[in-house]
C-alpha cells in the first residue's frame, strides 16, 4: 500500500494530482511544504513556503496563515493548490504548535518540593507554566485569587501532599480555585480541564469541591511518599487532554480539521516520529532538538529508551526573555564579542520576547539569537538528563569491567533500569530555524556549545526543519518519510572528539595522528583544535582520559572538533568563539545596536467595554443601565475567602491504630450541618481493657461541618458571622446595674475572641437571670466604664472593586462581575507592568527635574529610567506612560528579569504603560499628539500584558 508513496490511503483528488501539502503551523511561523509524486513513484520536494502564524488579533485564526503559505507554494510551482478562501484543494496534512504551547497553572503545597515537582510534570508534558501557586506563596489569599483570574490557561495541574498524609492544605487549593473560577483563552462555553495528582485520601474531597466549576481528571500522585517521585501518570493524562481538546481551541483549529486527511499532530509528535524511525533504521543512539519560539523539545533515544522533554518557556521568540533568565546575561554574553553591550543585548532580547514575529535584520541580531540558542539548549539538556534519567554512580566492579571508560563519567539509569552513559550517544541532530538556517560552521558551534558531548560523537541538522511534516506523513507512509528525511533533510556538520577524565591544567591528554597525511599532534588540558577536511586519525590517551566505548578512531572527511576542555569537574571555561579557531570566531564585529522597533498599538475610537471580576464570589453593587465615573463602587468582597478546617480523629493523640467505622460512628457526638464552637465535644470514646481510657475530642475550630467520612474526617467550613463594624454592646441597662459595676459581671476581657451569641455578661444573682450575648463574631476592642458598654468588632479588610471609567454598566453576573460600556479613544500599548488604575493626564516633559504630581497618570515622550520610577513611586502617581526604558533599568528597579512576560500582578505601587518597548526609543508622533490632546482628561490603564496566544496587550483609554 505504500509502494507509491501515498497510494491507498490519497482521496481520487490526489491521485490525480500526485501533490501533497504539509504545513507545520508553528507558534510565530507556519511552514508550508508542497510534496509531487516522481514518475517512478515516491515522492520528492517540490516547494516550500514560510509565513507569519496568525494567532493575534485581527488575524486571530490559523487558516489564514494557512491559506496564505499554500498561496505562496502556488506561486513558486505554478500549480493551483487551493480553493475557496484559499484552502488546498489537494491533499492535506499538518502538525500544530501555534499559542506558543500548552499554557498551565500549577498548584503544589510547597514551592520546593510538590510544587516543583507538578511544575517539572507539567512542562515535561509539553506545559507552559504560567504560574506556580502554592500554600507558602508570598501572595495573600485575595492576590492569588486575582492573579489566578487574570490568567487564562489551558489547563491546570494541582499537586499536594504524600499518600496517607494531611489533606488540609490540598483541599484549601481546590477550594482557592473554585473560588477564583478562572476562564479559559478560547471557548468560554467549556470547562477548563484539570488534572488532580496529589494525597490519594484528598480525591473525594477535590472532585467535590471542583468539579461543577472544572473537567476533573484524576491520576496517581506525582509524589507517593516523601522518597519517591511518580511524573509519568500525571504527564501522560496532560498529553491526552491536550491532544484531545486543548489543541481544539486553538482560534481557527477546528476549521482546519476539516482539511487533513490524517490527524493533524502536535509539531514535537512529528519529530518524535521521525527520531524514532531514523533510530530503528541505524540502531544508533540519538540525541535530537527542536527550538522552536516558545518551547524547546528535547528527545533521546538512547540504548532503546525514548524519552521527550519540553523547556516549555525556553525559545527564541515569545521565551527568549526566559532563556536570559534561566541562564544569565553573563553566560550569555560569554559567547558574544566584546564589543557588544550586555544593556544593548539585554534590550534586543526583551524587545524580540514582545514582538515575537521579529526577524533578525543584521549579523549581529542574528549572532545575539545563536548565543541565546546555546544558553537555551544547555539549560534544556540538563533538564531532560534530570527529568528521565537517575544517577548512578559507578561502583568498583563496574569499573574494572569497564575496558575503556573510567570511573570519571557519570552512568544514568534508564525507566527500563537500563544503564547508558553521555558518551554512549552516537549523534545528536539539531532542528529548529535557529539551527536548521545557520550557517554550517555556525551550526556546528551552537550544537557543540549547547550539549557539550561527551566522546566521539556526530554533530548533525534537519536543515530546513522538516522533521515535523515528516513525522506526520510517516503516519501514512513511513517508508517515504523515512527516506526523505535520511536523504534530502538530514546534513551532517561534522564530529566532536571530547575525552573527559580526571585531567585539569597543565596535563597531557591525548595525542591525534592522522593516518593518511602521517600528522601528529599532541592536545593539553583546554586546548582546541579544528581539523576542517577530517582525516584518517588515532587517538592515543593520556592518563585518566577516556572517549568511553567508542574505538579511538574515527575515519571521516567531515570537519572534526578536537576539545580538549574536559567536562563536569576540571572543565575549562574556555569558549568556542575565544578559541582564535577561524570558523567560530567573532572577529570584525561592531558595538551591537539593535534594529528592531516593535510597532505601538492603534489608536483606536469608538466603543469598548471593560470587564471586571471580583477575586471570588462577593456582592456586586451596580445595576445594568446604572451610570458610572471613576471611583464607583461596582463590587467587593467584605470577607476573606470561608476557610476550610479538617479534622482527622484517626489522629487524636494515643491512638496506635486508625478507628474503625463503626468505632466512629458510636463515637461521634455531632452530625453534619452541625454547628459547632472552640472547645465543643465532637467525640468520645471508651476504650476497655488494660490499655483502655475515658478520652473526648474537644473541637479547636469553630463553624458548620459540611461533611463526615467513614474514615474519620470531619469538615468544617468557617461562619462568617460577621461585618466588620464595630458593634458597641450595653452591658449595664440589662443587668440593671450602674456602669462603673460591669466588671464584675463580665466573662470576657478586653482582647479575648467571642462569637456570635456568646455571653459577654450575666447576672444571676439573687434569682436574677439576665443574659448577654454578643450580636456578633469577633474581639472584644474595649471596655468603657463609664457608659457601661463593650465594643466587638472583627476586623476585616475588604476588597473594593472600583470603576476606573465612565460608562454604563451593561451586564452583572450577581455575585461576580460587572461590564461597563462606554465612548472614547484607546491606545493599545506594546507591554505593561500592574493592574487596572485611572486618573488625570499630565505630561512630563523633564524627567529629571519635573515632580509627578500625586494621584496622576503622567506621560512623557522620552525614554524614562529607573531613577524616573522611583521618583514617580515617592511622589505616588498611579500611572506612567511612556516609550521605553533601557530593559537594564527595569530589571534595576523590578528586581527581576522579564521572563515570559505575563505581567499585571507585579509589586509595583503604579501601572506603567509602555508604547515602543526597550531601550532608548522615542515615543511614535500619533502617539504623542494623542496623548497631548488628551491632557487634563480622565484616563484609564490596564498594564496586563501576556505574550501568547489570546494576546493581551496593555491598554490606554480616554
Amino acid at each position: 500500500m505504500e509502494q507509491d508513496g501515498l497510494s491507498g490511503h490519497m482521496p481520487e483528488s490526489g491521485r490525480r494530482t500526485g501533490f501533497l501539502i504539509i504545513t507545520d503551523v508553528g507558534s510565530t511561523t507556519t511552514k508550508a511544504l508542497l510534496l509531487a509524486r516522481k514518475p517512478g513513484g515516491g515522492l520528492r520536494f517540490e516547494a516550500s513556503a514560510d509565513v507569519t502564524t496568525t494567532v493575534e488579533k485581527p488575524r486571530e485564526d490559523v487558516c489564514i496563515g494557512v491559506a496564505e503559505a499554500i498561496m505562496k507554494l502556488e506561486a513558486i510551482s505554478g500549480e493551483k493548490l487551493s480553493r475557496g478562501r484559499g484552502m488546498p484543494s489537494v491533499p492535506y496534512l499538518s502538525t500544530s504548535s501555534a499559542g506558543g504551547g500548552l499554557q498551565m497553572l500549577v498548584f503544589g503545597l510547597t514551592s520546593v518540593e510538590t510544587g516543583r515537582i507538578a511544575e517539572n510534570t507539567a512542562s515535561n508534558a509539553g506545559g507552559v507554566v504560567l504560574r506556580m501557586i502554592s500554600i507558602d506563596d508570598e501572595l495573600q489569599a485575595v492576590e492569588q485569587m486575582q492573579a489566578i483570574q487574570s490568567l487564562h490557561p489551558d489547563m491546570i495541574m494541582l499537586a499536594g501532599g504524600t499518600d496517607g498524609g494531611a489533606i488540609a492544605g490540598v483541599v484549601r487549593l481546590a477550594e482557592l480555585l473554585a473560588l477564583s473560577d478562572p476562564q479559559p483563552k478560547f471557548r468560554l462555553d467549556m470547562k477548563i480541564p484539570l488534572v488532580y495528582c496529589g494525597n490519594i485520601e484528598a480525591r473525594s474531597f477535590v472532585r467535590e469541591v471542583l468539579e461543577n466549576v472544572f473537567d476533573v481528571h484524576i491520576v496517581d500522585n506525582v509524589r507517593p511518599s516523601l522518597e519517591e517521585t511518580n511524573m509519568e501518570p500525571a504527564r501522560m493524562e496532560v498529553h491526552r487532554l491536550f491532544m484531545e481538546n486543548v489543541m481544539e481551541r486553538a482560534p481557527g483549529y477546528s476549521a482546519l480539521k476539516e482539511y487533513v486527511i490524517s490527524d493533524i499532530l502536535p509539531t514535537p509528535a512529528g519529530v518524535e516520529n521521525m527520531m524514532r524511525l531514523y533510530s530503528a533504521h541505524t540502531g544508533e543512539s540519538i540525541l535530537m532538538m527542536d527550538m522552536g519560539g516558545a518551547t524547546t523539545d528535547i528527545f533521546s533515544c538512547i540504548t532503546g529508551d525514548y524519552n521527550r522533554t519540553v523547556a516549555a518557556n525556553t525559545g527564541m521568540s515569545y521565551s527568549m526573555a526566559n532563556t536570559l533568565r534561566r541562564s544569565g546575561i553573563e553566560m550569555l554574553m560569554k559567547h558574544l564579542p566584546p564589543s557588544f553591550s550586555s544593556d544593548e543585548v539585554r534590550d534586543y532580547i526583551y524587545n524580540k520576547t514582545i514582538a515575537p514575529t521579529y526577524v533578525p535584520g543584521s549579523a549581529e541580531e542574528v549572532l545575539v539569537e545563536q548565543a541565546a540558542a546555546i544558553c537555551g539548549i544547555d539549560s534544556s539538556w540538563k533538564e531532560h538528563l534530570d527529568t528521565c534519567y537517575q544517577i548512578r554512580r559507578t561502583g568498583f566492579l563496574d569499573r574494572m569491567k569497564a575496558r575503556n571508560r573510567k570511573e570519571f563519567e557519570e552512568t544514568f539509569m534508564t525507566s527500563g533500569n537500563g544503564t547508558f552513559n553521555l558518551s554512549d550517544i552516537d549523534i545528536v541532530i539539531g532542528s529548529g530555524g535557529v539551527v536548521s538556517h545557520a550557517e554550517r560552521d555556525r551550526a556546528f558551534w551552537i550544537l557543540t556549545e549547547g550539549f557539550r558531548p561527551f566522546g566521539i560523537t556526530c554533530l548533525a541538522i534537519d536543515r530546513d526543519f522538516r522533521s515535523p511534516h515528516l513525522g506526520v506523513l510517516s503516519e501514512i507512509d513511513s517508508h517515504e518519510a523515512l527516506r526523505l528525511f535520511r536523504d534530502e533533510c538530514l546534513e551532517k556538520l561534522g564530529w566532536v572528539v571530547a575525552p573527559f577524565g580526571d585531567f585539569e591544567e597543565g596535563d597531557m591528554v591525548m595525542t591525534v595522528r592522522d593516518n593518511d597525511s602521517r600528522e601528529l599532534f599532541s592536545m593539553s588540558w583546554g586546548d582546541l583544535k579544528y581539523i576542517g577536511k577530517g582525516g584518517n586519525l588515532k587517538f592515543e590517551l593520556e592518563g585518566s582520559a577516556s572517549l568511553g566505548e567508542a574505538d579511538n578512531a574515527l575515519f571521516t572527511d567531515l570537519p572534526v572538533l578536537i576539545d580538549c576542555r574536559n567536562r563536569h569537574q576540571g572543565a575549562s571555561g574556555r569558549v568556542l568563539s575565544g578559541s582564535g579557531i577561524p570558523a567560530f570566531s567573532h572577529d570584525g564585529y561592531p558595538a551591537f545596536r539593535s534594529r528592531i522597533r516593535p510597532a505601538h498599538g492603534e489608536i483606536e475610537a469608538g466603543e469598548w467595554e471593560i470587564e471586571s471580576r471580583l477575586p471570588y464570589r462577593g456582592t456586586i453593587k451596580v445595576r445594568p443601565g446604572d451610570r458610572v465615573q471613576p471611583g464607583t463602587l461596582l463590587g467587593e468582597n467584605r470577607y476573606n475567602p470561608p476557610k476550610l478546617y479538617i479534622i482527622d480523629l484517626n489522629r487524636i493523640t494515643g491512638y496506635d491504630r486508625h478507628l474503625t467505622p463503626d468505632e466512629i460512628r458510636d463515637g461521634l457526638l455531632v452530625k453534619e450541618g452541625d454547628r459547632i464552637r472552640l472547645n465543643e465535644p465532637l467525640y468520645e470514646v471508651h476504650r476497655k481493657g488494660l490499655t483502655g481510657f475515658d478520652f473526648t475530642f474537644h473541637s479547636t475550630v469553630r463553624g458548620r461541618i459540611t461533611r463526615i467520612e467513614k474514615n474519620g474526617l470531619i469538615v468544617v467550613r468557617e461562619i462568617q458571622d460577621y461585618d466588620g463594624k464595630p458593634h458597641v454592646v450595653d452591658i449595664a441597662g440589662p443587668l440593671d446595674i450602674k456602669p462603673r459595676h460591669i466588671g464584675g459581671y463580665l466573662k470576657r476581657r478586653e482582647g479575648d475572641f467571642v462569637e456570635a451569641g456568646q455571653v459577654l455578661a450575666s447576672d444571676i444573682s439573687s434569682g436574677k437571670a439576665a443574659v448577654v450575648t454578643s450580636p456578633t463574631s469577633g474581639v472584644v476592642r474595649s471596655i468603657d466604664r463609664k457608659k457601661g458598654t463593650v465594643t466587638v468588632q472583627f476586623d476585616i479588610d475588604p476588597v473594593r472593586m472600583l470603576s476606573h471609567v465612565s460608562g454604563e454598566v451593561t451586564e452583572v453576573i450577581p455575585d461576580h462581575m460587572a461590564r461597563v460600556r462606554g465612548r472614547g479613544s484607546r491606545l493599545w500599548g506594546i507591554i505593561g507592568f500592574g493592574g487596572q488604575t485611572s486618573g488625570i493626564l499630565r505630561e512630563i516633559r523633564n524627567i529629571e527635574g519635573e515632580e509627578p504630581e500625586r494621584g496622576s497618570i503622567v506621560f512623557t515622550t522620552e525614554p524614562i529610567t529607573a531613577g524616573f520610577l522611583k521618583l514617580a513611586a515617592e511622589s505616588g502617581v498611579n500611572g506612567i506612560i511612556a516609550p521605553s526604558i533601557p530593559a537594564t533599568h527595569w530589571l534595576d528597579y523590578s528586581g527581576s528579569e522579564l521572563g515570559v512576560a505575563v505581567t499585571g500582578d507585579e509589586d509595583i505601587p503604579f501601572t506603567l504603560v509602555l508604547t515602543a518597548g526597550f531601550g532608548h526609543l522615542r515615543m511614535d508622533g500619533e502617539c504623542a499628539e494623542f496623548l497631548r490632546g488628551s491632557e487634563g482628561e480622565s484616563v484609564f490603564l490596564s498594564g496586563r500584558t501576556q505574550i501568547r496566544a489570546g494576546v493581551t496587550r496593555p491598554t490606554v483609554i480616554v
